[in-house]
């Protein structure tokens, strides 16, 4: 390889690794908005994080969630019936900031008489608008924009019910570089789950329980009756020998306090796969 193949090279990275790191610095709080039924007005906060001038238009997203977590990106005419965007307002529905500059978007709950008692959800997107000062400079005849948007979910709990949610299984998973626990979790009722995930290890041999995974903010949304949740361990060799495994799913926010489900299985010398 010359030297101009791996000056070219070079540049080309540095220009995308600089890119990316401009467009990925809007922060936004809260990173989920849930009204209850007397809640009518909520505010997102939105910061740019970043060193320039960054734009983004605020549209309505509908997406329906995966059993192993992430969401799939539902096409204008897939709008489902749990949809919330046509009840929801939003002010304003596009933001300019400049570098540190902080702005509240407002969101006003307009609900219509007789609906339904069940979970209603639309993703607001923060759609990022190219920076028009960003693609006047000159640069060296090669720009790589990543243009990066953020959504976050927005739920109407209507008629809230707690959901039952039941650890149906626990299996152990084990590579050269990790181990994990593959858990999975069945939930009915026509709401979500949001809380953290806790697994606990006792030897067999000692009184102590000590923590070995969590994950906090998991959600199991109402559309998803059966979730396969990863959880690695905090270290590779935590689990020695045989012993009890507790799997606790607490909730919290608006679930504080509820504990949605707990199981116990045992674990024998070299246990791999289904735990019981």
């Amino acid at each position: 390889m010359n030297l101009f193949k791996l000056f070219f090279i070079l540049a080309c990275a540095s220009q995308l690794f600089i890119s990316f790191n401009s467009q990925a610095n809007l922060l936004i709080s809260p990173t989920r908005i849930s009204f209850d039924e007397r809640q009518r007005v909520a505010k997102v906060i939105v910061i740019n994080n970043g060193d320039e001038y960054q734009t983004y238009r605020l549209e309505w997203q509908e997406k329906t969630a995966k059993p192993e977590g992430g969401y799939i990106t539902l096409t204008d005419g897939q709008t489902p019936s749990s949809s919330l965007s046509n009840m929801v307002r939003m002010s304003p529905s596009q933001v300019r900031l400049a570098p540190g500059e902080r702005q509240i978007v407002k969101l006003a709950l307009r609900k219509p008489r007789g609906l339904d008692d069940k979970e209603y959800r639309s993703h607001l997107l923060f759609k990022a608008l190219p920076n028009e000062t960003k693609s006047n400079k000159q640069g060296m005849g090669i720009t790589i924009n990543m243009i990066l948007s953020y959504s976050i979910p927005i739920i109407l709990r209507q008629g809230a019910k707690i959901p039952e949610v039941d650890i149906e299984s626990v299996e152990v998973i084990k590579n050269q570089k990790n181990s994990a626990l593959l858990v999975s979790l069945a939930k009915t009722g026509n709401y979500s789950a949001f809380g953290k995930v806790e697994a606990f290890y006792q030897a067999s041999n000692s009184s102590e329980e000590i923590k070995v995974s969590m994950i906090n903010d998991y959600s199991i949304y109402a559309e998803v009756p059966l979730a396969r949740l990863t959880l690695s361990l905090f270290e590779k060799n935590t689990i020695k020998g045989p012993g009890k495994l507790r799997i606790v799913y607490s909730g919290l926010k608006e679930y504080q306090g509820t504990k949605f489900a707990e199981k116990i299985v045992n674990i024998n010398v070299g246990s791999l796969g289904l735990l019981n």
